[in-house]
């Protein structure tokens, strides 16, 4: 099974759905995540057609902003626990006797100021069941400094709260392939910025389960963020090079 997840920057547009659909007649996931939508409930449901996944949860955006929305295939068993603007909880498995595990979605705070009720949000959910667990999405920090390109430092305090709710929730970083960074601003020369904030994380029994689980940064052009693609078994139909510093 493989799982999408990418903030789309909204679905408004004809070309970023073209795109998304492009992307998932490509890599044939059974799962997609969606954050910022930016759009209705109604035009976020139509895409289940033109995605060819016929079963989807939607969390609609405050204002203008946010939203987010699971899609899935008719082969997946997809069971919700709890959603929010920030989050979308579920039990899952491939059907017919597929193992179950939690999969927290995860579309993390902008706003630095409020991350730290984010983190509270985490460590609410931690408990909730005990199947394996992993965790996908866009989290809005990145874990090290290491992780940030710009001619401005990153806050350690911030990054430091992030490791720290990770390893509240005995979770680890699962790695990647591709490019370095999910994030650039797009902008030029020194106020460009790129960062690693899109990622999957996931427990030691999940990690057991699914031992050739690999996560890919793939490349967009109408988002600031790139779509990540988490396989869970070894995947020889798209070999991607690691990315080498």
């Amino acid at each position: 099974m493989k799982i999408l997840s990418w903030n789309c920057w909204g679905v408004g547009q004809p070309r970023t759905v073209q795109e998304l659909v492009h992307l998932v007649q490509v890599h044939r996931p059974k799962v997609v995540f969606l954050s910022e939508t930016r759009q209705p409930c109604k035009v976020v449901e139509n895409l289940k057609w033109r995605l060819g996944l016929r079963n989807v949860i939607i969390f609609k955006g405050r204002g203008k902003g946010g939203g987010l929305a699971v899609f899935w295939d008719e082969s997946v068993q997809l069971d919700l626990i709890k959603l929010s603007h920030r989050h979308i909880n579920v039990i899952i498995y491939e059907l017919p006797n597929g193992t179950k595990w939690r999969s927290t979605f995860v579309y993390g705070e902008p706003c630095s100021q409020m991350r730290a009720n984010m983190w509270e949000l985490l460590r609410r959910i931690k408990n909730m069941r005990t199947e394996p667990r992993c965790m996908i999405g866009d989290f809005n920090e990145c874990m090290w400094q290491s992780e940030h390109w710009s001619n401005r430092h990153r806050n350690k305090k911030q990054m430091k709260e992030f490791r720290e709710v990770l390893s509240d929730f005995d979770v680890f970083d699962i790695g990647f392939e591709g490019t370095p960074w999910t994030f650039d601003n797009k902008h030029m020369g020194a106020k460009n910025v790129k960062v690693r904030l899109d990622r999957a994380i996931a427990s030691d029994s999940w990690s057991r389960i699914f031992p050739e689980a690999r996560l890919r940064h793939l490349v967009s052009s109408r988002s600031d963020h790139c779509p990540i693609l988490l396989s869970l078994v070894k995947d020889s139909d798209n070999p991607l090079t690691p990315f080498s510093k």
